[in-house]
């Protein structure tokens, strides 16, 4: 694969993008968007650099990315950068098919996945992934309120929970979303994706969902092969996401 890193896409933010050695498909790779968790506070693009491998290997260009962290940057800072990426991308003059950009998102940065692919006007967005996300912030609020001091200053009220929840960006029409998540995930809720499935199906719209019950470790996400470097996906959770994303772009 070729690597060009340290791409400044917005002022002071900055992604790697990964290219595949194979032959440029007419129009260009289809491409993603990657966008890490840590709370929206921590972590960088190289916490999901196996996720841009296994993307790579499936031939999708992959731009992965940093975005402002809180609580130095609050909302809606990151989120910003998240769109902002999309738009860098599909303006770009690298080889990737602007009609065929996917964002995908690991925890927090499930939720900016989600919100930023709902919000940005339907023909930039080809589909969405929201990996183990915070997909509906009401539930995961009642599991874990302190995380969100940290990203708004203070406690939500409740119309910000609504501008900070992704169905709340779900209109009359969505692109192809799949949620992932472990029913036993111990740092997001299962019930997160549960209810943002429910919201959007009660107003038209369908998600796929990928949930499961295998046993793996007994901490964080259940996403990670243990002691993989970079950190890869269950092979599980990989085939279906390629499954997914390879259906949308056959389109």
């Amino acid at each position: 694969m070729q690597i060009i890193s340290d791409i400044e896409y917005s002022s002071g933010v900055v992604g790697d993008l990964f290219l595949p050695d194979e032959q440029l498909p007419e129009g260009g790779f289809p491409a993603v968007v990657l966008i890490h968790g840590g709370s929206w506070t921590s972590n960088d693009r190289h916490s999901v650099r196996g996720i841009a491998d296994f993307l790579v290997e499936n031939g999708f260009a992959v731009f992965n990315i940093e975005y402002r962290l809180a609580p130095q940057f609050r909302w809606p800072s990151g989120l910003e950068d998240c769109k902002n990426a999309v738009r860098y991308l599909a303006d770009s003059n690298y080889p990737v098919n602007r009609r065929k950009i996917s964002i995908i998102g690991a925890s927090a940065g499930g939720h900016y996945a989600l919100i930023a692919g709902l919000s940005l006007p339907p023909e930039m967005v080809c589909s969405i992934v929201s990996i183990s996300g915070i997909d509906d912030v009401f539930s995961d609020y009642k599991f874990a309120p302190d995380r969100y001091w940290a990203l708004l200053g203070g406690n939500p009220s409740e119309r910000k929970l609504f501008e900070l929840n992704p169905a709340s960006y779900a209109g009359d029409e969505i692109p192809p979303v799949l949620c992932t998540h472990w029913r036993q995930d111990q740092v997001v809720p299962f019930e997160s994706c549960i209810d943002f499935v429910k919201s959007v199906e009660n107003k038209g719209g369908r998600i796929c969902v990928y949930s499961y019950d295998f046993e793996r470790q007994s901490e964080g996400h259940g996403i990670w092969i243990p002691d993989s470097e970079p950190h890869r996906l269950y092979p599980d959770i990989e085939a279906v996401i390629a499954a997914f994303l390879k259906t949308v772009i056959s389109k």
